[in-house]
């Protein structure tokens, strides 16, 4: 579980002034932190009835997003101590029998007060009901309100989605594809809106150049009055922007004088450049003013988002665009690092890819599932612990962790440098998934615990059971290091009846190639064959150009996981059985395009 954060002092308090003259008094540290870095609360609540002083809450349900994830959730039932009315009750399906046995108000709200920490942004569709409600409860049963950041998915959506003609919530989560499991019950439609938040946060950092809390916050109160006539230079760019293609690719906005401006990635070029000129665009200042100097524009169509991920990467780094963010971010990831820059390897956690010849593995949704995996290790494994290089001396006393048992003690010479590195490979083949057998090794353990009375131990086991099965699960393994990661990605191509086939060898991207419903077999046994068994050995550096690349593949592999093929290559394997199994993959991808073709 991931807690969201830590509380902030009282003489931290401030005032938000949004647009309209609003106030909004909260808690917010001195500087508000990046989107990437911010922890939501989505909560939602269900009622007895719509006022706040008559009537009394029923359900509270909180959803914690961070980082564009999911990472925890939490729902209780609550004894209203009234009746909750016949139509109601057929709503929600909360019945009068399900709450009488709930605890009251005064024994469940000091706690659901603590689910909602003092640096966390609390989030609604429809905001001032729930926030409302959930202040009369704590007023009532004398607990601290709350002095939070509020943001209303409702209001950001009719500023993000103007063309939609209804944002309720039923109505957005249908527009953005969102399935809502348990409608009108408190966790399912916290749950609908947190995948609702998630997706209008991944626009308005990609579409609208949004990075900061504080700018999230201030778009959400934005008027939505018509604007002025469009400027002359905007309006000579309309035949251009009428023909761009519907398709994924990259465009380059260029100023009078040919500068660069700015350089972008779109699903969509033709929505998304016109994006920028459209009456009542929502922008930052910055990409306000370079919207004003933007005189021409470039496109590529590159057949997919991957493709446009790439060759944006590239040309940012090429033309270093004066509105392109300094440092283009990606999803924060975490990353698992085999630290084999030196003679005794050990394991830690990062967010980056550096070009320090360690091994990554990865990406995993956060740094609690990195951590939990680090400690596996160490328990079921004999790496070091201690930070630094080693150097072997017989002389040296071991340190805490030998006698425990969770290191060989290399340092005093107790281990040798051959069975040290025979167990840096048991972590190795372990992380590839080739090793799983440490899940039951756990399981017993769990189950000792448990015949133990020591049930804590047990739980603690158990969770970290259910994450190591849902990481071989979801992957079949996490695969070998991130920069020494074979595979070929079979994706939906963006023509009708075509697929994208990306070719990436030691991480990087080598070829790419898009195909009809005839696999081109000759032409694609000739890529296998040179790029994957041409006799190269994967480099123990990574240049710092490529790191990028890198991790857009990596994180793509991870955000896509369920949506293409992915076919690794194995070292040692042959070119044809690597054909094989490509042909295989397109086959049953035909089959199933040809199936949804006919309604089956």
């Amino acid at each position: 579980m991931v807690r969201p954060g830590t509380l902030h002092r009282e003489d931290e308090r401030r005032t938000y002034l949004g647009g309209r003259g609003r106030q909004h008094d909260y808690y917010r540290p001195s500087t508000m932190p990046l989107l990437t870095d911010a922890t939501f609360v989505v909560t939602d609540i269900e009622t007895t009835g719509l006022s706040p002083d008559k009537n009394r809450i029923t359900e509270v349900a909180c959803v914690y997003v961070r980082g564009g994830e999911i990472v925890d959730e939490r729902r209780m039932l609550v004894n209203p101590e009234q009746f909750i009315p016949n139509e109601i009750q057929k709503m929600t399906g909360i019945t009068n029998a399900m709450v009488f046995a709930a605890p009251k108000g005064g024994e469940v709200f000091p706690q659901i007060r603590e689910w909602i920490t003092d640096d966390a942004i609390f989030v609604a569709h429809n905001v001032s009901f729930d926030y409302n409600f959930l202040q009369s409860s704590f007023r009532r049963h004398g607990v601290d309100e709350l002095r939070h950041a509020k943001l209303c998915t409702a209001r950001l959506a009719r500023r993000l989605l103007p063309a939609q003609k209804r944002w309720g919530l039923g109505h957005l989560t249908a527009h953005l594809g969102i399935k809502v499991q348990g409608r009108h019950h408190a966790l399912g439609d916290a749950r609908a809106t947190a995948l609702a938040l998630i997706q209008m946060i991944e626009l308005l950092q990609e579409e609208h150049d949004c990075e900061t809390v504080e700018d999230l916050l201030a778009i959400q109160y934005q008027t939505m009055a018509n604007f002025r006539e469009l400027p002359k230079h905007i309006k000579a760019l309309e035949p251009v922007l009428s023909a761009l293609p519907a398709k994924p690719g990259v465009y380059r906005m260029i100023a009078a004088r040919g500068e660069v401006l700015y350089i972008g990635k779109a699903k969509s070029l033709r929505d998304r450049v016109g994006s920028y000129f459209r009456h009542g665009a929502i922008h930052t200042s910055k990409i306000r003013e370079m919207v004003g100097r933007v005189r021409k524009i470039e496109v590529v169509e590159t057949g997919s988002e991957l493709g446009a991920l790439l060759l944006e990467s590239r040309l940012i780094k090429e033309h270093q665009p004066k509105y392109n963010t300094m440092q283009k971010r990606y999803r924060r990831y975490a990353f698992l690092r085999l630290t084999t820059g030196n003679a005794y390897p050990r394991v830690d956690f990062s967010l980056e890819i550096e070009p320090d010849g360690a091994e990554y593995f990865g990406p995993f949704r956060n740094r609690d599932a990195v951590e939990a995996m680090i400690e596996t290790i160490n328990q079921s494994f004999g790496l070091r612990e201690c930070a630094g290089d080693i150097i072997p001396n017989e002389n040296l006393a071991p340190c805490f962790y030998y006698q425990i048992k969770r290191c060989g003690a290399p340092c005093a010479m107790l281990q040798s440098a051959g069975d040290y590195a025979l167990e840096v490979d048991r972590v190795r083949g372990f992380l590839s998934g080739a090793d799983t057998g440490i899940i039951s090794l756990l399981e017993r353990k769990m189950t000792g615990h448990a015949e133990a009375l020591e049930f804590e131990e047990a739980a603690q086991l158990r969770n970290r059971i259910n994450e190591l099965r849902k990481i071989f699960r979801r992957e079949e393994r996490i695969a070998e290091s991130i920069n020494r990661n074979n595979v070929i990605i079979v994706l939906p191509a963006a023509e009708e009846r075509k697929r994208e086939i990306f070719l990436v060898r030691f991480g990087r991207l080598a070829a790419q190639v898009v195909i009809g419903t005839r696999p081109p077999a000759a032409k694609l046994a000739k890529l296998v064959e040179r790029h994957y068994f041409d006799g190269a050995t994967a480099p123990s550096h990574c240049r710092r150009e490529e790191i990028d690349e890198i991790k857009i593949i990596a994180s793509y592999l991870h955000l896509y996981r369920d949506a293409g093929r992915f076919i690794y290559v194995e070292e040692g394997g042959s070119a044809e059985h690597v054909m094989e199994r490509v042909i295989t993959e397109l086959r049953g991808e035909r089959k199933k395009t040809v199936a949804d073709d006919s309604g089956e």
